[in-house]
C-alpha cells in the first residue's frame, strides 16, 4: 500500500461534490482518489453481460501475471501516507507543540484534570489492530484503513476525574476547532483508547499529534485529531457534521470490499485469479464472507483476521478461473456475528453513504480476453 505522490487535498465538500455533484458534504477525502463502483440492478447498458462461447478450447488455468498471486493470506496495515485524510478546514491544520500541550478532562467530573503527553504516555499503555473508516466511504471505496493503534485506555482517565452519575454525554475539542460528541455509553466501554502512536511512530500532524481518540465501533467523525479537551455533559450535543445532517451516532455498518482485481480490469480467459479483499463490522466479528459472479451462486472466501478483536479488518480471499472471454461482474457480501448479512445495492448519496454509512454491496467488473 504505497503511492508515488503525495495526498491530494481538497476539501470534504469538493471531495464528495465531485463524486456526486451534490453540494452535501462529508468529511473524508482519500490519500489516492477512486472511483466507486454503483452498479444498479437492472439499469439496462449499466449491467455487464457476457456471452461464453461452448466451443472455446482453453489452455489449463494458470495464474494471471497481475492478478493471480494470493497477497492476503497473512494481515496487512495501511501504510500511513496511504491513510484517508478527514479535516473539516484544510485552511487549519494544527501544528501543536507538545511542550506546552495538555488535554484538560472537566464538566461533569468530581476530580477536573489537565494530562501533558508525557504523563499520559507514562500511563499503562495498550497497543491494538484497529480499523479507521470514514462515515461518507461509499461502498468500495477506499476512505478506510486498518493500522496498529498505541495509546492509553480512557479508563485510566475515568478513575482520575471520577465522572458524574447525571453525565449522559461526552464532548470533544480539538485544536481546529472541531466539536463532536458521543454518549457516555460509547465512551465509558472498554476499549476506548486515547491514541499518540499509530503504527510504531508518533501521530502525525495531518493525523492529529499529539492525540486522538479511537471508540471502538464508531465512524472517524466521532473520533476528533488534535483532542485538546474532553468535558462530560449532561445533554446531547450537536456537532459540526452533525448539524449538516450526518448521524449523531455514526455506528459503523458491515461493510466487505474488492480489493483485486481492479474494476475493469483484463485478464486472459483461461487464467486463475485471486479475488482478495476486506471486510469490517465495527465491534462484531465477520463470521463469512461470499462471493458472487454475475447472478450465480455465492461462494465462500477463506477469511482471513488481521487482528485479535473485530475491530481489526478481516481479509478474505478466493481464487477463481474465468471460464471464457466477456465481462463478468464480481459482488462480495458480508456477515456478522449477529447474523446480519448484506442484501442492498448501492442507492443514495455518496454511494448509499449518507447519512449513516453504507452496508451496500460492493460490484465491480472486469473483462476476459
Amino acid at each position: 500500500m504505497s503511492q508515488a505522490q503525495p495526498p491530494r487535498r481538497f476539501s470534504r465538500r469538493g471531495f464528495l461534490v465531485a463524486l456526486t455533484g451534490s453540494a452535501l458534504a462529508a468529511a473524508c477525502h482519500p490519500a489516492e482518489r477512486i472511483v466507486p463502483t454503483m452498479y444498479t440492478p437492472d439499469s439496462g447498458a449499466n449491467r455487464p453481460a457476457h456471452a461464453p462461447s461452448p466451443a472455446l478450447t482453453l489452455p489449463p488455468a494458470a495464474p494471471d501475471a497481475a492478478f493471480g498471486a494470493l497477497t492476503y493470506d497473512k494481515p496487512i496495515l495501511t501504510d500511513v501516507a496511504d491513510l484517508f485524510i478527514a479535516q473539516y478546514d484544510y485552511n487549519n491544520t494544527p501544528e501543536v507543540d507538545a511542550q506546552s500541550w495538555s488535554l484538560r478532562v472537566d464538566g461533569l467530573v468530581e476530580s477536573p484534570m489537565s494530562f501533558t503527553l508525557d504523563e499520559l504516555r507514562a500511563m499503562p499503555s495498550v497497543t491494538d489492530t484497529r480499523v479507521l473508516e470514514c462515515i461518507s466511504n461509499p461502498s468500495g471505496g477506499n476512505l478506510i484503513g486498518n493500522l496498529k493503534w498505541r495509546g492509553v485506555l480512557f479508563s485510566e482517565i475515568v478513575v482520575r476525574v471520577k465522572p458524574k452519575a447525571r453525565a449522559t454525554h461526552v464532548k470533544f475539542e480539538a485544536a481546529d476547532g472541531y466539536t463532536t460528541a458521543v454518549t457516555t455509553a460509547w465512551m465509558l466501554q472498554p476499549g476506548t483508547m486515547l491514541a499518540y502512536e499509530m503504527n510504531d511512530a508518533p501521530l502525525t500532524v495531518p493525523h492529529g499529534f499529539p492525540l486522538r481518540v479511537h471508540i471502538p465501533g464508531l465512524y472517524g467523525q466521532k473520533m476528533p485529531r488534535w483532542l485538546t479537551r474532553i468535558e462530560f455533559i449532561d445533554y446531547d450535543f450537536i456537532g459540526y457534521w452533525e448539524s449538516r445532517g450526518w448521524s449523531n451516532v455514526a455506528a459503523m455498518r458491515t461493510k466487505s470490499i474488492i480489493h483485486t482485481p481492479s474494476e475493469g480490469a483484463e485478464v486472459m480467459a483461461g487464467a486463475q485469479i485471486v479475488l482478495q479483499g476486506v471486510a469490517v463490522a465495527g465491534t462484531r466479528r465477520i463470521l463469512r464472507v461470499e462471493v458472487q459472479i454475475d447472478d450465480g451462486e455465492w461462494m465462500p472466501a477463506t477469511l482471513v483476521p488481521s487482528g485479535d478483536t473485530p475491530l481489526a479488518w478481516t481479509q478474505w480471499h478466493l481464487t477463481w478461473t474465468l471460464p471464457a472471454p466477456g465481462v463478468y461482474r464480481i459482488g462480495v457480501r458480508a456477515t456478522d456475528e449477529t447474523g446480519f448479512v448484506q442484501r442492498a445495492e448501492v442507492r443514495g448519496s455518496f454511494g448509499g453513504a449518507f447519512p449513516s454509512g453504507t452496508d451496500a454491496i460492493h460490484r465491480r467488473a472486469i473483462r476476459a480476453l
